[in-house]
């Protein structure tokens, strides 16, 4: 009888101390979702480019390492950046995204001389993205882990999440919009797994021009030419400008970008030989004096 007495009193303060650790996790700052407004009452457009925090990613001032990035924290209302979770050792300190100088999807750029705490904190109802909180499909189902946070450089309005999933690529760019709640361990959203697929693919401009490079060189008809063209990458935009020798060439390199998956638009202006021989010929039929 004792030796059940004392197992029933372990077993019981199993759970009890099982139910505290549970109350812990859901009492703990963002420990809870926070269903975020909707896109029409968030009233916060992008004005800016695009940047992006590498959850997880070194945090510099002036080129010295200030910590790691462990989360970030938006208003749910209109969804604009609070502030930014940086650990350093054991410490973590919360940084106010008005330090923000940039954030490239590596290194986030902070100024230097903020308070060691905001002085305005954050509310409770804030919304917590946290390194490697896991994203559910509308049908429950898990989409994969969070990455990174993009946001507008001009609004500080978090404009989407970058997820790591299943397939190749593996990292999808999800609107906020598409962003039901959050909270620092789980995220909410209204996408269906079976559009996994759909969603556009991401990497970093850094990543893109590199890859881009790779490609054009690979090709022997293209490199040379790749010497003498202009690659400007902005939130997976490509803007190429240069010269080609004719039509199939700027074909061929037309294809090339648009084999990188993560490329979301291309503005190809490439001038050829062919293009000017059509503009001359076309020049002169519309000049009477010439036509004639």
């Amino acid at each position: 009888m004792d030796l059940t007495l004392a197992a029933v009193i372990i077993m019981g303060g199993w759970v009890i101390a099982i139910a505290a650790a549970g109350l812990v996790m859901v009492l703990r700052p963002g420990g809870v979702l926070v269903r975020l407004a909707p896109a029409a009452a968030g009233g916060s457009g992008a004005t800016g480019r695009r940047d992006e925090i590498l959850l997880g990613g070194v945090a510099e001032v002036f080129g010295n390492f200030r910590g790691r990035v462990r989360g970030v924290q938006l208003r749910p209302d209109s969804r604009q950046l609070d502030d930014v979770a940086l650990a350093s050792g054991l410490e973590e300190a919360q940084v106010p995204a008005t330090a923000i100088l940039s954030a490239d999807g590596q290194v986030l750029q902070l100024a230097d001389g903020w308070p060691d705490s905001a002085s305005d904190a954050p509310p409770t109802e804030a919304a917590t993205l946290r390194e490697n909180a896991t994203v559910m499909s509308a049908d429950g189902k898990r989409l994969g882990k969070l990455r990174l946070v993009c946001f507008d450089e001009t609004s500080r309005a978090v404009t989407g999440l970058v997820i790591a999933g299943r397939g190749k690529p593996s990292r999808r760019l999800l609107a906020i919009d598409r962003v039901i709640a959050a909270g620092s361990d789980r995220i909410t959203t209204t996408v269906k797994a079976a559009e996994w697929s759909t969603l556009q693919p991401f990497a970093t401009d850094w990543e893109i021009r590199q890859s881009l490079l790779q490609q054009l060189t690979g090709d022997p008809t293209l490199q040379a030419l790749t010497r003498a063209l202009s690659i400007d990458v902005q939130d997976q935009r490509v803007r190429l400008r240069g010269y080609a020798t004719d039509d199939a060439q700027a074909r061929r390199v037309a294809q090339a970008v648009r084999s990188v998956p993560e490329v979301a638009e291309l503005d190809l202006g490439l001038v050829t030989d062919d293009g000017l021989a059509r503009a001359v010929r076309e020049t002169l039929a519309g000049d009477p004096g010439t036509s004639a």
